[in-house]
């Protein structure tokens, strides 16, 4: 394998691991307040003391930007594997350039 190919399947890795990520964050939310756990009914204002935030409002967010996490992961890991298939088909299964091919620089 070469080190081209090895790179392409460790961007489509990274993007799984995202997806995987945003999953399991969903179904096992840890919500805080600046690193402090939050429970049902708690509350958190930002630094500057401007704005208030309870728990089902952090929980809201995060159930509605898992969506998001999930399909840019997808989308990653899709990305890489196409590399990874353009790289294979490029150089065929010994990693060197196909004799038909003029090599590249």
């Amino acid at each position: 394998m070469s080190r081209r190919f090895l790179g392409h399947l460790a961007v489509a890795v990274i993007g799984l691991a995202v997806a995987l990520w945003a999953i399991a964050n969903l179904l096992n939310p840890s919500i805080t307040c600046r690193g402090v756990p939050m429970a049902p009914g708690d509350t958190c204002s930002n630094a500057a003391g401007t704005k208030m935030q309870t728990y089902e409002d952090r929980l809201e967010a995060l159930e509605f930007s898992t969506p998001v996490m999930v399909g840019a992961g997808v989308l990653v890991a899709a990305f890489g594997v196409g590399l990874g298939v353009a790289e294979v088909r490029r150089t065929g299964s010994s990693g060197r350039t196909r004799p038909d091919l003029p090599p590249t620089v």
